[in-house]
């Protein structure tokens, strides 16, 4: 039996490819040779997590060509789900299933064996036109730019940088607590005054991390939701970004942390810093019920054990009710949207009660949107018991795309195309397409290793902070070599689906390794202007491709050394070939208008460590 059976990711074979609204027809084909007696051939169809509800649809003989006969059947999902299926047929007398095998192909397996996916979306689902456009620049306030501004009612217990340039503080203090207390000043009104260069790099988007008032440098132990942290500004700073960025025709993104608070916080006040009484000073407190104590007052449930961030009570619908206003009172006041902490830990009723308040809101006429934390295939998804509906119901616009992070990065440094196709294949074949649009596509983030770090250092694994910082900066030729390897990853990354992400400082050469050495301040004085005229023309290339939003992922060649990929719209293609080896390749396809060269291309040779955009 020579003939491919099934192929999901084929039109020939599965049509339309990919996920399917609500209600939408989906064809599916199968192929035998002609010379085998095919005898029940049905497709086998199951929402996920119930096997035992399953639909049985018989297949029926459809056509012939020269090698095949073509059986096929259509189905209706009328529910918003993901779906998981297969086929069982009977062959020369013996009874069979068509399973999918480690490259996505249908083969003769066992009940054990993968299924294939379906992902069926709600057909309310709708993501604003802003968020599959343009570019997002993550910013880490404290430090990306410090305006000397005034700041007023500051809270006691920080400790202040004044060297702007040295590093921030790792090691535990006397007590062997890392408090995060030391800050460098950056603030809102740095951010204002540096728009325009953010606007040089072509972002339309500015992905703040969280800026209410906190107690630490990352403010993710939220003070108090109502407050911009006094470090940063005031709320009428807040307007004056949204205004003048919106100016630009950039819009602000926040973060929004509501799966716990600080336990210093107005809410919970266990260092009694407030007046207002808080849940662990007394049960009569109005903020009692919002949290979950599991022995009066000091044994309470908190994010992953750590005491200083006690968990909200996400079932009581007056916590919910505050945070939904909460949002509200900021997105009135400019920003387009949240990004959400953790969101897995968002029970499906709070998470739709935040998603509705927010997607009800508009600025400049465009719904707001909302971003989810996810760090796995955010489609199948589990946490805490329960299948995450994020995708399919409406519930999230985009998530935090890790697994394309995770695979360009693991791809530019030590190859295996194969690994990368599947990853990268997967993704886009199980995500809905107005999200897949919508993904967030970064290379590094405040919790993550910076990409020149990732591509050329040595590997953290599980080394502590001692030796992260004593092993943090990179020799001449490391950096040489780890910023060759960035421009190649970047131009994947801002090719691929979905919407490109840069994070502060990796443009002019920031290093680092984890936290709190990715979170190093912007080296205004020490900046590589090479890699930054990269970006700002990676960023021109990017916003110039309007129907990238709307164009398909086309594979053309992805091996262990060189990838060349298109994104094809309807009238309008642009291909990328990014050769990670240390030998020349010769590109089987035409460059005719080059955008973007990286190393040397001649006579159709892509050479070592280079990369094309045409």
């Amino acid at each position: 039996m020579n003939t491919m059976m099934y192929n999901s990711l084929s039109e020939e074979y599965k049509l339309p490819f990919g996920s399917v609204k609500q209600g939408e027809e989906v064809k599916f084909n199968i192929k035998f040779d002609v010379f085998t007696d095919v005898q029940n051939l049905e497709l086998v169809i199951f929402k996920a997590d119930d096997w035992y509800n399953r639909e049985i649809i018989k297949m029926s003989y459809s056509s012939s060509d020269l090698l095949s006969n073509i059986y096929t059947c259509s189905y209706i999902p009328k529910e918003a789900f993901v779906y998981f299926y297969y086929f069982t047929v009977t062959v020369d007398n013996q009874s069979k299933s068509i399973r999918k095998d480690e490259i996505g192909f249908g083969k003769f397996g066992y009940p054990q064996d993968e299924s294939f996916q379906l992902t069926v979306y709600s057909k309310e689902t709708c993501v604003s036109d802003f968020m599959q456009t343009g570019i997002y620049y993550q910013i880490f306030p404290d430090r990306f730019y410090k305006s000397n501004s005034l700041k007023v009612d500051v809270p006691y217990g920080r400790k202040y940088h004044y060297n702007w340039n040295e590093s921030p503080d790792y090691l535990p203090n006397k007590s062997g607590q890392i408090l995060n207390n030391d800050f460098f000043g950056g603030d809102l009104q740095g951010i204002i005054q540096k728009l325009n260069y953010i606007k040089s790099l072509g972002a339309d988007k500015i992905y703040l991390n969280p800026i209410f008032l906190s107690h630490s440098n990352h403010r993710y132990d939220t003070a108090n939701y109502s407050k911009i942290d006094p470090d940063l500004g005031i709320e009428e700073d807040f307007v004056k970004l949204c205004s003048e960025a919106k100016k630009l025709g950039i819009r602000v993104i926040l973060d929004g942390v509501f799966n716990h608070t600080g336990s210093d916080s107005v809410y919970f006040n266990k260092t009694g810093r407030y007046n207002e009484i808080g849940a662990y000073n007394n049960k009569e407190s109005k903020y009692f019920s919002w949290y979950n104590f599991i022995n009066f007052p000091n044994q309470y449930s908190s994010w992953w054990g750590f005491d200083t961030l006690p968990s909200l009570n996400k079932s009581n619908n007056e916590c919910i009710e505050y945070i939904c206003n909460i949002i509200e009172k900021w997105i009135k006041l400019g920003a387009s949207g949240f990004r959400l902490d953790v969101v897995d830990e968002l029970p499906e009723k709070m998470l739709s009660k935040i998603t509705e308040r927010i997607k009800s809101l508009k600025t400049d006429g465009q719904m707001c949107s909302v971003i989810g934390e996810v760090w796995e295939d955010a489609s199948i998804k589990e946490a805490y018991g329960e299948r995450k509906k994020y995708l399919t119901h409406n519930l999230l616009d985009s998530v935090m795309n890790y697994p394309f992070k995770d695979m360009i990065l693991s791809y530019i440094r030590y190859g295996n195309g194969k690994m990368f196709y599947n990853s990268v294949i997967k993704i886009i074949e199980n995500y809905p397409k107005p999200i897949l649009n919508s993904l967030m596509n970064s290379l590094s983030t405040h919790d993550t290793e910076r990409a020149l770090t990732k591509l050329v250092a040595k590997e953290v694994e599980n080394h502590d902070r001692q030796w992260q910082a004593e092993n943090d900066n990179l020799s001449s030729e490391e950096y040489l070599r780890g910023k060759q390897l960035l421009k190649l990853a970047s131009i994947i990354q801002y090719f691929m689906p979905g919407i490109p992400c840069l994070y502060y400082g990796d443009e002019v050469g920031v290093c680092g390794y984890k936290d709190p050495f990715n979170r190093k301040t912007f080296p205004w004085d020490n900046i590589d202007n090479d890699l930054f005229e990269f970006f700002k023309k990676l960023g021109e290339i990017r916003n110039e491709s309007k129907f990238l939003s709307k164009s398909n992922f086309i594979p053309i060649n992805i091996t262990d050394d060189i990838i060349v990929f298109e994104r094809r719209g309807e009238k309008e293609k642009i291909t990328i070939a990014v050769n990670r080896s240390s030998n020349s390749h010769n590109l089987l396809v035409e460059a005719n208008e080059i955008k973007l060269l990286v190393g040397e291309f001649v006579n159709q040779n892509l050479y070592p460590h280079s990369a094309i955009i045409f």
